[in-house]
């Protein structure tokens, strides 16, 4: 592939446990209400299970992390299942059901064998500028009758901040984060709106798309992850120009019980392969 910037954040990094605990207080519980929604669709049986059930499935987490939902995969596929962890530094180790692969998906190294019944990835697609072909990558291990599941921010550009002293500080911090590190190192943050349409034309049916956002704010789990991105961004941040006196202030603000600003709303997108 040609040469593109590495995603700006790590799993190496000291904040990445914050980060990832955060990710997952915050999006969990509706990631696993989609997967578990899927089961009872008319259209679930062509997946070749026992309808109802994820029971005996295989299941690919792009962009695991430090697997809170590849771990949550494994209940759901049981000791017959198989569930399979990517990531290009993952945090997570392999354990009876789960394997953990390692991979670069800007390489053309080849996916994790499948077939698969469900491929999940969440705000992993929109920091990879060949998302597309990525995604027509992921569509080929699908088994027939299989689901993907991309979940994404929309992320919010203009009246973030709501309430709070601080508000201009937080506005600044996520207009410069957004467009000086994140855009500058190729992240589409207006990907979400478009996977619908992407999955249709890849052939995929059943396509349906859902969106779900919080407010965030008082050292809640969007505030958590936003101090995370802070710390990880931090050295960035001030070559961009933000003041340094400023940018220390952010996890302050994001901790105080009267801070409240709109989270950037997730875009859910399922849809089942012939």
């Amino acid at each position: 592939m040609t040469d593109i910037r590495p995603y700006p954040l790590s799993n190496l990094h000291a904040a990445s446990t914050a980060h990832h605990d955060a990710l997952s207080d915050l999006l969990d519980d509706d990631t696993m209400y989609r997967i578990m929604s899927l089961i009872d669709r008319e259209s679930f049986p062509a997946t070749g299970l026992a309808s109802g059930t994820w029971a005996g499935a295989s299941m690919l987490e792009v962009g695991a992390g430090a697997g809170s939902v590849a771990q949550k995969m494994r209940y759901l596929v049981g000791d017959s299942g198989r569930v399979v962890a990517l990531d290009l530094h993952p945090a997570i180790e392999p354990d009876g059901n789960l394997e953990v692969v390692q991979l670069d998906l800007l390489s053309d190294d080849p996916l994790p064998e499948g077939p698969f019944h469900l491929i999940h990835a969440r705000l992993t697609l929109g920091h990879l500028p060949p998302r597309r072909e990525i995604t027509a990558r992921l569509v080929e291990r699908l088994a027939p009758g299989g689901w993907l599941c991309l979940e994404d921010f929309r992320a919010r550009r203009d009246g973030i901040a709501v309430a709070g002293e601080g508000a201009e500080i937080i506005e600044e911090f996520q207009r410069t984060v957004g467009e000086k590190v994140f855009d500058a190192h190729g992240t589409d943050r207006g990907w979400a709106p478009s996977i619908h349409g992407v999955l249709r034309d890849l052939g995929l049916s059943d396509v349906e798309t859902k969106t779900f956002s919080s407010y965030w704010g008082g050292g809640n789990a969007g505030a958590r992850f936003l101090t995370a991105i802070h710390a990880q961004t931090y050295d960035r941040m001030l070559a961009a120009g933000m003041a340094k006196d400023r940018l220390d202030r952010v996890p302050d603000i994001m901790a105080r019980p009267e801070t409240l600003i709109h989270g950037h709303e997730v875009f859910s997108v399922v849809a089942q392969r012939a």
